[in-house]
């Protein structure tokens, strides 16, 4: 029930920018995807996650107010996340058994944003950065027949942003950015699992958007 909750007040909150009155002069709405440049290996005594993943994808909207040299606001996405990797059982009998996981997220990032010109040409440079926060829309058990306990995905994640990039000819944006998560991905009471699946993490990602 939270979770849903959590997924209609965040499409609220995008409608409700979408739809009101422009408090800045430039306002734009658009897509906004990234593509994870990581891919980290991670094992302890118990498992080993490898062949991590990650993309997003979602609508979009920038608002921003120009001043004398740069332009500065905000921009709101909700973006719909699906993160993969394998993991293998290290202990028992089975021969390094994997599985394949996968989790999708619905993520909120709102970032303040700044833009420079580069004097006539029709290029500018951008930065940004700022929170989000996510809900779990779905997402698979990692179940071994040797552990007596499943490894479930946490309902709940959060995070800050920052980045930097390029837009052409007014519409297109790419850039990359560095993510740092705040919180645990997962919730299990071993302690030799916690480490490859519960440690905070950093990554990096490639973005793109297009803003019309």
């Amino acid at each position: 029930m939270k979770t849903k909750t959590m997924i209609r007040g965040s499409v609220i909150l995008l409608l409700l920018a979408l739809l009101s009155t422009p408090v800045f002069s430039q306002i734009k709405f658009g897509v906004k995807a990234d593509v994870g440049l990581n891919n980290p290996t991670f094992s302890t005594e118990a498992l080993k996650v490898e062949n991590m993943t990650s993309y997003s994808i979602g609508p979009s909207v920038e608002a921003l107010l120009p001043l004398t040299a740069v332009d500065v606001g905000f921009d709101l996405s909700l973006l719909y996340n699906d993160n993969r990797m394998s993991v293998a059982n290290l202990t028992g009998n089975n021969n390094g058994e994997k599985i394949e996981v996968s989790n999708r997220y619905l993520n909120l990032p709102v970032n303040v944003k700044a833009k420079l010109g580069l004097g006539g040409l029709p290029l500018k440079l951008y930065g940004s950065a700022g929170p989000y926060i996510g809900y779990l829309i779905s997402g698979d058990k990692i179940d071994f027949q040797s552990m007596s306990d499943d490894i479930k995905a946490k309902s709940f994640q959060a995070g800050a942003n920052i980045g930097a990039g390029l837009e052409i000819l007014g519409m297109v944006q790419v850039g990359v950015n560095y993510n740092v998560k705040l919180t645990d991905n997962y919730s299990i009471d071993t302690p030799n699992w916690r480490d490859p699946l519960n440690g905070k993490s950093d990554s990096w990602s490639i973005t793109a958007s297009l803003y019309f």
